[in-house]
């Protein structure tokens, strides 16, 4: 699912909690894009950064090809190998996003989920995605965020510059790769069409059962930040109030990119 950050392995397992959460979060946005490449179809399809396999999951679940996931962790690749261990066309191995280890035409599709966000060469691996995808075929990056259109009211001037792209970028992460996504596939030689999935705001209720889920993740953030332990507790005193009373709206832009290789 994503080329990952470097995570303690104290902090390993709270990780692969998330990504779960993520994974169910956001599949009414991919799903359709899925469908839209044509992945039911396909016989050949590669998940590049699969991660620990959720993403490849819904894959596997919406195809009878043959999908193969590849990530840079050994140790991502071994939780995935155990999700997805009752599926027969789906098979794993370790490899580099920025070095796809296939012959080039090689996929009908290929896709992507939240891994150029932290690639650190994000152009080289949509180039490799592109690359081992056969003429005709499709180059899908299901989901990258651009924190720079993160909508939040009521507002923290405090706060929300953290959430807003400063935590993800001390982390290595680029927190403005959606908008560059246009840019990444005509370079690497892809007919491109872009778009934002998630068009639906969600309502408070939504936001606050998603903020009790991961509230480990955002109070830690904040402390990374420097916040002591009064501030995280006011923020999340006024954040909570605002979504109790039913004033609270966010929308953060998550944006996709599908790109079709010329015919040879």
């Amino acid at each position: 699912m994503t080329i990952n950050p470097k995570i303690p392995l104290s902090q390993f397992n709270d990780f692969i909690k998330k990504l779960e959460l993520q994974a169910l979060e956001t599949a009414e946005e991919r799903m359709p894009l899925y469908l839209k490449i044509g992945i039911k179809d396909a016989r050949k399809i590669l998940d590049v950064g699969c991660g620990s396999g959720m993403v490849t999951r819904d894959i596997a679940h919406l195809t009878k090809g043959k999908v193969i996931g590849i990530d840079g962790s050994k140790e991502m690749i071994n939780v995935a190998n155990k999700i997805l261990k009752n599926y027969k066309n789906v098979e794993l191995k370790v490899g580099n996003a920025e070095d796809v280890p296939f012959d080039d035409n090689f996929f009908d599709i290929v896709t992507c989920n939240l891994v150029l966000m932290w690639a650190e060469k994000p152009q080289k691996v949509v180039n490799e995605m592109a690359r081992v995808c056969k003429p005709g075929g499709k180059v899908l990056a299901s989901l990258e965020p651009d924190y720079g259109g993160k909508l939040h009211y009521p507002e923290d001037q405090k706060v929300d510059p953290i959430f807003a792209g400063k935590a993800i970028k001390k982390r290595g992460g680029d927190p403005h790769i959606g908008r560059k996504l246009r840019l990444l596939f005509v370079r690497a030689g892809l007919k491109t069409v872009v778009g934002i999935g998630n068009n639906r705001i969600w309502s408070c209720e939504e936001d606050k059962a998603y903020y009790h889920h991961a509230r480990d993740f955002y109070v830690k953030a904040l402390k990374d930040e420097g916040l002591s332990q009064k501030e995280v507790d006011r923020w999340e005193y006024e954040y909570l109030r605002s979504l109790d009373e039913g004033v609270q709206l966010n929308f953060f832009p998550q944006f996709y990119a599908i790109g079709t290789k010329p015919e040879a």
